[in-house]
């Protein structure tokens, strides 16, 4: 049996082929996110940062988020897949989600908002993994949504924190006026980073 491909034994090559193919998926993603919120979202080239075991949070630098949502995904590939949006883009996707394009705080209990957010969490992993799944010729399903209950530091030490090591592919989302709207972060896990890279005919 072949041993596990550690993120720390990758080639550049092999960073830049996983790196293309989160590209495809983030740009899935943004169209997604655009017609559901009905406004243009801009998927920032991704970037590819090879973390070793609990510096997930160092490379990403969690500077606070409105609202944070980790899955696992299963099928051809295994990934975590984590999502965070900012307070300023939070209202902004808050609002258009609600019908309310003003809409400028998180209302008290907001059970309505924090649903909204979490459904177009699903849509836009959906999308996400649609699109690497159709690069690489793979049926990739993705988990329900663990919504963070705490900070985003929380979120991301339960989506990434028991990884070894990890190679983190990060997108940052932008929306009209606001530059900082969100971030993906895709991570492939044990053999799933051999075999994405076979798929892509860079193993």
């Amino acid at each position: 049996m072949r041993a596990l491909l550690s993120p720390l034994e990758l080639s550049p090559q092999q960073i830049e082929a996983l790196r293309q193919l989160a590209n495809l998926g983030s740009s899935d993603a943004a169209r997604s996110l655009g017609r559901l919120l009905g406004t243009s979202v801009e998927a920032v080239q991704p970037r590819a940062q090879v973390a070793s075991r609990g510096a997930a949070q160092r490379v990403l630098q969690p500077d606070g988020a409105a609202f944070s949502v980790h899955f696992t995904v299963d099928g051809g590939a295994r990934m975590r897949w984590m999502m965070h949006v900012t307070q300023e883009g939070a209202q902004l996707m808050g609002g258009l989600l609600l019908g309310s394009p003003h809409f400028r705080h998180k209302p008290q209990g907001g059970e309505i908002y924090t649903s909204a957010l979490a459904e177009m969490s699903n849509i836009v992993v959906s999308s996400y993994v649609g699109g690497v799944a159709a690069a690489v010729g793979l049926t990739l399903v993705p988990s329900i949504p663990y919504v963070g209950q705490g900070s985003l530091s929380d979120t991301l030490d339960a989506a990434f924190g028991d990884l070894e090591s990890t190679l983190l592919l990060v997108t940052d989302l932008r929306l009209p006026g606001v530059r900082h709207a969100g971030r993906i972060v895709a991570a492939p896990v044990d053999e799933s980073l051999s075999r994405l890279l076979s798929m892509l005919g860079a193993g």
